[in-house]
């Protein structure tokens, strides 16, 4: 039979046991919460109130009807961005825009704008931090998006606008790359996933450039510009949410979210790269021929004289 004392000392047992248990379940269970709040706090909020945001315009799509904007219907139609998706952005863009037309910003100002948050994107997804690099990256290719936008908006489109436009989207693709590879630069086979990404996606626009320079459309394929913005965006920011449930320990977490996506997007840029090369090959061989330039006939006289005359030298 237990004494007095025995008993009271298995009572204060218990009773600690029931108080801090509920604590250290929540630290087993819910990895999460112990995050930094400077962390959480956007990690959980943002998406909440681009969630929200969303919930809120397919309410106004069911009541008005869904937009219609006609700078999306020259964009090929694809599943891996819906249509109410890319109204949903251009929905929510308008006020910034509005403010950026009142304010005198110029296009090209907000493209060089994105290069800038694109490089600070990248910086950060080299050291690590996911959720602040993915954030950013979104938000750069928001500007990316903007542009022209105020463009349009204000009867600004040029031909040079469009060249710098297109310049700095290509520095803006090489840049977010490079700060992925640089911290995957210790695995090899994600090293490696995210170089194969970043050629499929040079090629995917540069083949597109190319093909309309000559004269033929090659607006086709999967994951383009605008896709990968968002799948990468999007994937890089709510990493570290999956990473503090898979991966709670890892000094240096691969981010499987991202992973991924990577390879999803490794496997559909190039996939899209072969597609519009080939549309590209087929538009040029079923051209018809250019004719020849006929130049009016020589007589043997002036051809021999021709051979014999000195002509010009251009340096």
């Amino acid at each position: 039979m237990l004494d007095l004392t025995n008993l009271v000392s298995l009572t204060a047992v218990a009773s600690s046991v029931s108080i801090s248990s509920p604590a250290s379940a929540n630290s087993v269970t819910s990895p999460l919460w112990s995050l930094p709040k400077t962390v959480l706090i956007p990690l959980l909020g943002l998406p909440a109130f681009w969630v929200i945001s969303f919930l809120i315009y397919c309410v106004k799509c069911v009541i008005f009807g869904m937009d219609r904007t006609p700078r999306i219907d020259q964009v090929a139609k694809t599943p891996w961005l819906p249509r109410i998706f890319m109204e949903f952005g251009y929905w929510m863009f308008r006020i910034p825009v509005r403010i950026f037309i009142a304010l005198g910003i110029t296009p090209n100002m907000i493209t060089f704008l994105s290069m800038l948050l694109t490089l600070l994107a990248a910086g950060a997804i080299a050291l690590g931090h996911f959720a602040f690099g993915g954030w950013t990256l979104l938000f750069a290719f928001t500007c990316d998006a903007w542009d022209g936008i105020v463009a349009r908006a204000t009867n600004n489109c040029t031909a040079a606008g469009e060249f710098f436009d297109s310049t700095m989207d290509r520095y803006n693709d090489v840049f977010t790359f490079l700060g992925f590879l640089y911290y995957y630069r210790n695995e090899p086979w994600l090293f490696g996933v995210t170089a194969i990404t970043l050629v499929g996606s040079t090629i995917v626009s540069y083949s597109r450039a190319k093909g309309d320079s000559v004269g033929v459309s090659a607006n086709v394929g999967y994951m383009q510009r605008h896709e990968r913005g968002v799948w990468l965006g999007v994937s890089t920011a709510i990493a570290p949410i999956a990473a503090a449930y898979i991966e709670p320990t890892a000094t240096t977490p691969q981010y499987h979210i991202v992973a991924v996506v990577m390879v999803l997007m490794a496997i559909m840029t190039n996939i899209t790269a072969v597609w519009r090369i080939k549309v590209v090959m087929n538009g040029l061989t079923a051209k018809p021929a250019s004719k020849p330039v006929r130049h009016p006939k020589e007589s043997p006289a002036s051809s021999a004289s021709a051979d014999f005359t000195p002509q010009p030298t251009h340096s």
